[in-house]
């Protein structure tokens, strides 16, 4: 008996020792931020481990056996600046694969450098001194109720507001006051469509978010101010990294949500070591449930689909490719039950059909020219195709649909850029490129009368459309405390003839290794949707004409003044004040009109005036940004975040008003703990919470006696958006229980978002049956639950 429990002993006691110490690789590739050339020898350390090694000819390391949990990582490399990655989570489920860049240094060796993490760090855009930072995918997965939108984790950042929008479930952002139409997506180094679900023509948000948290690497965020090498944007920007996929091992993860269900594999292309794919696809779980009969959403069901993938050549001597793509669809409706006695709302009758397809596909290729020379060239392909068809059902003619209203709006984008990078020395480089685009657009809207059977088309052409936009921008370093770019931007657009030119200028003093200052001046301008140079105007003869063909598109000079306090390596302070003034902003014609351009989200806000428009407005926004910011360090971190702003614009007749963005006021707090369990440490507890307080929704004053006179709303146009519905307030709370296994890691995640279910006003009405001011709300109480498994 004790031989055989020895025996027993010895066999079972690797599966113990490997159970007790769960490990993984961590590998990636070093380079020179700049030029992208691979450095031979740096070195990588794990702190508080034996654990390192150093690049090879290729600049790629390996290190085995790291152990499961957070690590700090460590890189340097002779006449380089250290790259200190701190807390960085090490799973079972996948490799940790890095491409990390590194800045060549103009200080002594001798001199110390300060610790910082590199989570919170300054942007991958080298050219980028302000308004701007980087974010990782685990932020977008940490924040309380950000659901892993790269949108929903900027609302908590200083200079974003959530108020003036549609609705609280929706992602649109108002960065300093602007409209969210103003925010610019590019992925892989091109602007993309909306990327998102439920989008409205013309706007950059939507309900759900099409990019998924596997396929995103670390990426910049702006708030104003751009380097020169951005166009077509007038508020803020995301661009976008996609992550590679693992060139040694398969490796795959499934989530299962109440808001969708998505899988995601990837591996090798080749042998191992080469190229590289990785694709994810997700479905709407209401949209399964509703296929076997099941409807837990209501009346209105939202369907909707994503597919994203990201292809990683082989090198060669011709350099490396990456093929990418971007889709969703989706569809919203609501069907008439063909049975009035079932009709208990006025409107119960009526019903619509609302769909969507946006997406892009693209080629991204990087030629190393030499070690301070490379050529980045992109081609994508967009389409945006939107349908809406409303009708309504009447019982005396069998419940026969009756159209009401239908569009179709359907815009392809073909674009091609080429940027040519030079870095001269340690102390200058540049960039210069070329963007061409070319538009394929084919659209119309139609009114329905008499029963469905004629129809008024106010919207309607089909063609096409060129733009063109260039730029070169310079980064010099004069020592290791003054840093400036400049640069210059043209925007040329086919369609309205027009064109601007647009100079740039950011300036950095590094006053010691804990404090900065900076400043930035810039010029930026964006045209419109196409649909809106095309809507129509009838004069007394019925002639149709088109007043907006060639108006100019908005301008908005922006300028920045900012201060970074680096209190330790884990703890930030930051502050910035700016202003903003916009011309040529498209007004209503009609000086007693108070239509401006600035306050539509979407196309339909657009068409909103009576069809002519000028360029005789005007908008002007400012205001200071403030955060305090805590990096995830000793299992814990908090974000602290406030705006005091103004938001203003003016009609034809020069008079001012606020915009409907105009909250005056934001401010986020956030925080969360994590808690390792477990005997081996190999569970993890987290707990996150977030405070929303701001100056709520714009709004214009009811006349109580002219509405009950005329039975319905009735506003005060003389105080068009003077008052607020009242401030928003919102508490949101999230939960993740992450168990650690020996090939997978298991992730229960629930956010709550409003966990208080408080009532937050989103505009207010005249009810004539209760002859009161009432209010319509925001979204109450909203359950977001996830489960993930990586293996």
């Amino acid at each position: 008996m004790k031989t055989s429990a020895l025996v027993l002993a010895c066999l079972y006691m690797p599966f113990l020792i490997y159970a007790q110490n769960h490990v993984q690789t961590f590998r990636g590739t070093i380079f020179e931020q700049e030029t992208l050339t691979p450095l031979t020898g740096a070195n990588i350390m794990i702190e508080n481990t034996d654990l390192g090694t150093s690049t090879d000819l290729d600049g790629h390391f390996e290190i085995k056996n790291v152990p499961i949990g957070r690590q700090n990582i460590v890189i340097t490399y002779l006449g380089y600046e250290p790259v200190y990655l701190n807390n960085i989570l090490i799973t079972t489920g996948k490799e940790l694969v890095l491409d990390i860049g590194m800045t060549e240094s103009l200080i002594s060796m001798e001199e110390v450098v300060v610790r910082v993490d590199q989570e919170k760090a300054a942007p991958l855009n080298e050219m980028a001194l302000s308004s701007a930072r980087s974010f990782s995918v685990e932020e977008t997965g940490r924040y309380a109720s950000s659901l892993f939108d790269p949108a929903r984790m900027a609302m908590n950042f200083a200079g974003v507001s959530t108020t003036g929008g549609s609705s609280d479930l929706f992602n649109e952002i108002i960065v300093r006051g602007n409209s969210p139409r103003g925010v610019l997506w590019r992925l892989e180094g091109i602007e993309i469509p909306n990327p998102n679900h439920f989008g409205g023509i013309g706007s950059s948000g939507g309900g759900i978010s099409m990019l998924s948290s596997s396929l995103i690497s670390t990426s910049d965020f702006y708030t104003g101010a751009f380097p020169a090498e951005f166009g077509d944007a007038i508020s803020g920007a995301f661009d976008l990294k996609l992550r590679k996929g693992n060139n040694e091992k398969r490796e795959h993860s499934f989530m299962l949500g109440i808001l969708g269900t998505e899988i995601a594999t990837e591996g090798p292309i080749g042998k191992p070591g080469d190229g590289s794919y990785l694709v994810n696809f997700r479905y709407s779980t209401l949209g399964m449930l509703q296929k076997i009969g099941l409807n837990p959403a209501g009346d209105v069901l939202p369907e909707y689909g994503d597919l994203s993938f990201n292809v990683y050549l082989p090198k060669s001597s011709w350099g490396t490719f990456n093929i990418f793509g971007l889709s969703g669809k989706n569809r919203a409706y609501f069907k008439v039950e063909s049975d009035s006695t079932k009709w208990i709302e006025s409107d119960d009758d009526y019903g619509f059909n609302e769909r969507q397809t946006v997406g892009t596909i693209g080629i991204s290729h990087k030629l190393l020219l030499d070690d301070k020379r490379y050529l980045h060239t992109v081609f994508a392909a967009s389409t945006d195709q939107n349908s809406n068809d409303d009708y309504h059902l009447d019982p005396t003619q069998n419940y026969r649909k009756i159209k009401e209203f239908e569009n179709r709006f359907n815009n392809q984008i073909y674009r091609l850029s080429s940027t040519y990078n030079h870095k001269l020395n340690a102390k200058n480089s540049y960039k210069i490129g070329i963007i061409g685009s070319y538009h394929h657009f084919d659209f119309y809207a139609r009114d329905f009368s008499d029963n469905g059977e004629t129809f008024t088309t106010y919207l309607q052409d089909s063609g096409f459309t060129t733009q063109l936009n260039s730029f070169i921008q310079w980064k010099y370093r004069l020592n290791e405390n003054w840093t400036t770019t400049g640069g210059l931007h043209f925007n040329y657009f086919g369609l309205t003839k027009k064109s601007s030119i647009e100079p740039r200028f950011a300036l950095k003093w590094q006053a010691d290794q804990k404090q900065a200052l900076h400043l930035a001046l810039g010029l930026h301008s964006k045209p419109e949707h196409p649909v809106f140079y095309f809507i129509e105007s009838s004069d007394q003869r019925d002639i149709k004409t088109l007043p907006n063909r060639n108006l100019d598109y908005i301008k908005s000079f922006h300028a920045v003044l900012g201060y970074d306090f680096r209190i330790s390596s884990d703890l930030r302070f930051n502050t910035e004040l700016y202003y903003q003034y916009l011309y040529d902003v498209p007004v209503e014609k009609d000086p007693s009109s108070v239509y401006s351009i600035l306050n539509s989200l979407d196309v339909w806000d657009m068409l909103s005036g009576n069809s002519t428009a000028t360029n005789d407005g005007k908008g002007k926004n400012y205001g200071i940004d403030i955060s305090m910011e805590k990096s995830f360090s000793n299992s814990y971190y908090f974000l602290l975040s406030g705006s005091l702003f103004n938001s203003r614009f003016s009609n034809a007749s020069g008079k001012w008003y606020n915009t409907r963005f105009n909250s005056q006021y934001q401010t986020n707090l956030l925080a969360g703990k994590e808690i390792v369990m477990g005997k081996n440490k190999n569970k993890i507890f987290g707990m996150n919470g977030k405070m929303v307080l701001n100056g709520g929704n714009r709004t214009t004053p009811i006349n109580l006696e002219a509405s009950r006179e005329a039975g319905h709303t009735v506003r005060d146009k003389d105080l068009y958006l003077a008052n607020s519905v009242g401030s928003y307030y919102r508490l949101d709370v999230g939960v993740s229980y992450k168990i650690i296994k020996t090939k997978t890691t298991h992730s229960l995640m629930l956010d709550i978002q409003n966990v208080t279910n408080h009532l937050n006003h989103l505009e207010d009405f005249y009810n004539r049956s209760t002859d009161q001011i009432e209010y319509t709300d925001h979204t109450g109480l909203f359950p977001v639950l996830n489960y993930r498994i990586e293996f």
